[in-house]
């Protein structure tokens, strides 16, 4: 069984580059998912737009362990259109159908203004998982170095929670009144 894996989608290289500084920081491997089709240009850009909007399944690339084999995911993708980036949402989607993903899930969404909490969210309900610890970070703090402080806490959380027996859902109904 594989420890841990980096499971992370870039189109651009930003969520490439905090996904090599979590690995680096870790000494966890990366896991890359991949376009098969280009996203390059503007006919790039409006297939984004227009398979986030219509949330379509996309054909992706998967370099990595199977994540029913791995104890700890942790899951870096951007934000399209304020939700998760179609390529990973499709990956997830694949990933966690069958068999229920077991793993225990982390996340950092990079987004360039808004929709990281949805992005989130979203991972939650594909794995069936509350990613924890979870992050959100703004592209321009990640491509400036202001975002590394962020991943260093996040990367010790991370260890702490490996560090911790597995936490247990509280049920909904022992505390309805909370989200």
């Amino acid at each position: 069984m594989v420890r841990a894996a980096i499971v992370y989608y870039s189109r651009t290289g930003t969520v490439r580059q905090v996904a090599e500084a979590v690995a680096a920081r870790s000494g966890w491997p990366l896991a890359e998912v991949a376009d098969v089709k280009s996203r390059a240009g503007i006919l790039g850009d409006l297939r984004c737009v227009i398979d986030n909007l219509f949330h379509r399944q996309v054909e992706y690339r998967y370099d990595g362990p199977p994540l029913d084999r791995c104890e700890h995911v942790v899951v870096l993708a951007p934000v399209w259109m304020g939700g998760l980036a179609a390529p990973m949402r499709s990956f997830l989607a694949a990933s966690a159908a069958t068999p229920p993903l077991a793993a225990r899930v982390s996340a950092i969404c990079v987004m360039a203004a808004r929709g990281g909490f949805q992005a989130e969210a979203e991972i939650a309900r594909l794995t069936g998982k509350t990613p924890a610890p979870a992050l959100v970070l703004v592209e321009r703090d990640v491509l400036s170095g202001d975002a590394a402080v962020e991943i260093d806490d996040f990367v010790q959380a991370l260890r702490l929670a490996d560090s911790r027996p597995a936490h247990a859902e509280r049920p909904a109904w022992l505390s309805p009144n909370e989200t």
